[in-house]
């Protein structure tokens, strides 16, 4: 979906403050169990589609939100692993949103998949592995 033309706000989706989020990808908005980002024109590589680190972090931050919430909210978290394939091309002016569910959980690490997708459109599918820190001080 076309960010320029889409409103987050108007379809249920409110502003994640503080994101958590380096600048470069913020406003985050979270809709229930998703995630989103506008994608713009300074996300945008040479080639004139959204730069993969860009992707890379939003879906590293989403899966570690879901993490986060199936964890209760209290734990530190640390990514491990995270496994990214590029499925296809997002565009600035587009409205990303990534979810994702718990595959497997022990004491000490979480088990995660997700999609970021682009309206209908996959444009990443990604799998991690969450390590479980102390709870914070």
């Amino acid at each position: 979906m076309d960010s320029t033309a889409y409103d987050p706000a108007a379809d249920g989706w409110h502003i994640v403050t503080p994101s958590g989020l380096p600048a470069v990808a913020d406003p985050l908005w979270q809709r229930g169990a998703e995630y989103g980002f506008a994608a713009r024109p300074d996300h945008a590589n040479g080639r004139g589609v959204v730069h993969g680190g860009i992707l890379a972090t939003f879906m590293d931050h989403t899966l570690g939100l879901i993490v986060r919430a199936a964890t209760g909210g209290g734990i530190n978290l640390a990514t491990i692993q995270l496994d990214l394939h590029y499925l296809a091309a997002a565009k600035p002016g587009q409205f990303l949103v990534g979810a994702g569910e718990i595959t497997r959980q022990t004491r000490s690490v979480v088990f995660v998949r997700g999609t970021l997708r682009a309206g209908e459109t996959a444009v990443i599918a990604a799998t991690g592995i969450w390590k479980l820190l102390a709870p914070p001080r």
